[in-house]
């Protein structure tokens, strides 16, 4: 019995890592991470998705004979920062489909109209909410859950269960790819600020010409009718938006593992 624990160890010390590094995946990317999913769900899923990758998960570079709390901290500060990494590339995309969401909806006039953002638990502009699940449904039709499964089990590869501490170059991978945020927030809300802005100043322009017209009045519902219209076109920016987001999100992780 004695003979059978201590050959069951290094298999239970490698599932409990793996379920470290794809625990702290999904309680970053997007749906998961909600707070309307409770947290046994996830645990759960985790729990089977570990499973599933343990068999191909290579355990060389454990050391089973020298095991001890140091060393099997040091394992677990190692899987928490690759699932770290890993969980923010696809968090990133939609942290700025979200930021392009407020930056349109500032622009049309609802920065006081705010809800509870289901997944977050956070007030969050309409506009937001609505381009964050919108985006989110196309990112499962482009299988891009299929990407994240997939860079679990690269990440296994590249990055194989060890102490070795990050590089220079890994650290800072997040910093850099952070960028793309900003970049994905403003393609994705440059129709609805060039049209609001082209009304702004259509409406400037009648308040020059005829004084005596409430050009402050009318503004308002033909900013919220354009604003619509221009989230309409942006619907269908969010598809070709999205899937270069996603290549940009599998070459960090390749980088960011490689670098590692």
């Amino acid at each position: 019995m004695k003979d059978l624990l201590n050959l069951a160890w290094p298999d239970i010390l490698g599932f409990f890592l793996v379920f470290v590094r794809v625990g702290v995946i999904f309680s970053i990317v997007p749906f998961f991470s909600a707070e309307i999913i409770p947290r046994r769900i996830v645990a759960i899923i985790s729990f089977m998705l570990s499973l599933i990758l343990l068999p191909v998960v290579p355990m060389a570079h454990v050391n089973s004979d020298n095991i001890g709390v140091f060393y099997i901290l040091m394992l677990l500060f190692h899987e928490f920062l690759v699932g770290l990494c890993l969980g923010l590339a696809i968090d990133i995309i939609f942290a700025g489909i979200q930021m392009a969401g407020q930056l349109a909806g500032f622009q049309m006039g609802f920065a006081i109209v705010n809800v509870i953002d289901p997944m977050t638990g956070v007030n969050a502009p309409v506009t937001s909410n609505f381009l964050y699940i919108v985006s989110f449904l196309v990112f499962l039709v482009l299988d891009g859950h299929y990407l994240l499964i997939k860079g679990m089990v690269e990440s296994f590869r590249l990055i194989p269960i060890d102490i070795a501490l990050p590089t220079q170059g890994f650290l800072f991978a997040p910093v850099a790819y952070g960028a793309k945020m900003f970049i994905i927030a403003l393609k994705v809300s440059a129709p609805v600020i060039g049209v609001l802005l082209l009304v702004n100043v259509a409406f400037a322009l009648v308040a020059r010409a005829v004084p005596q017209m409430n050009v402050f009045l009318m503004s308002f519902p033909i900013v919220i009718i354009a604003g619509l219209i221009s989230l309409i076109v942006v619907l269908k920016l969010l598809a070709p938006v999205l899937s270069i987001s996603i290549g940009h999100a599998w070459r960090f992780m390749v980088f960011s593992m490689s670098n590692f």
